[in-house]
């Protein structure tokens, strides 16, 4: 059954991008499919993957909702093992964002140390603003985690939480309570500590092979859709189901 809704997720999501979105009408009307989506091809045609009357002014969009993004990084967290609930959760993050309170969970962002806001950091909430404690979670790629700003921050104890890319778990395989992340498309799935597979977020990421590649469609997302995109590393893996869990994965090539 789980396998069935799965599937139907995917076909709605696909019906509605042909309906909806400029860059799938297009591809589907000229070959009658939907060709694999490149990080460039997406880069060069954001604006045609907004579905039509979606699709707001540069200076008037808002950007991605706060909850959607916290909703997609709880799930590959609680994929990868680690309890969110009733304690904070650090991202190391370009960007300043507001705390936020959701799923019993406090959701703070740390500035990357590259960042250009952090003089505005230390402006508005001093150079002394507490940082994550020894119950916390702090999220970040592998260079910020091992980095100056994280090694200060997590002096007290904290768990860390590695990001990798399919590229990068191309050439290492990503170690046990790591997620999976792609800067383009968000948080996809996690590395559970007992199987060391790569689970995917089955309600959010549906992937299949197309003329022999690796795609994935994500299926909540809107505003950019995303539907047969093929990230940087997807021929190095292929749809599988978890030998131990048996829910979807992406299990290496052989």
């Amino acid at each position: 059954m789980r396998g069935r809704q799965h599937h139907a997720r995917y076909t709605r999501a696909v019906r509605r991008a042909v309906a909806t979105v400029p860059h799938y009408r297009e591809r589907y009307a000229a070959t009658g499919t939907l060709p694999p989506l490149t990080r460039d091809e997406a880069g060069l045609r954001l604006h045609l993957l907004m579905p039509l009357g979606s699709s707001l002014l540069a200076r008037r969009d808002p950007g991605r909702p706060a909850t959607e993004h916290l909703a997609e990084l709880r799930d590959a967290l609680r994929l990868a093992g680690h309890r969110t609930g009733g304690r904070e959760v650090y991202e190391v993050s370009p960007a300043l964002r507001d705390p936020v309170r959701a799923y019993g969970t406090d959701w703070r962002v740390l500035l990357a140390t590259t960042a250009d806001a952090l003089p505005q950091v230390f402006e508005q909430y001093g150079a002394t603003e507490p940082g994550p404690g020894g119950d916390a979670l702090v999220v970040g790629d592998a260079g910020q985690l091992k980095g100056p700003t994280a090694g200060a921050l997590t002096a007290a104890g904290p768990v860390t939480v590695e990001r990798v890319t399919l590229a990068a778990a191309a050439r290492t395989r990503p170690a046990p309570g790591s997620l999976w992340y792609e800067p383009w498309l968000g948080h996809l799935g996690g590395v559970p500590a007992d199987c060391g597979e790569l689970h995917l977020s089955a309600s959010r990421v549906h992937a299949r092979l197309l003329d022999g590649a690796t795609v994935l469609t994500l299926l909540r997302r809107r505003r950019p859709t995303f539907v047969h995109v093929r990230p940087e590393g997807a021929g190095s893996f292929t749809p599988a189901s978890c030998p131990r869990h048996g829910v979807p994965i992406l299990g290496r090539t052989p």
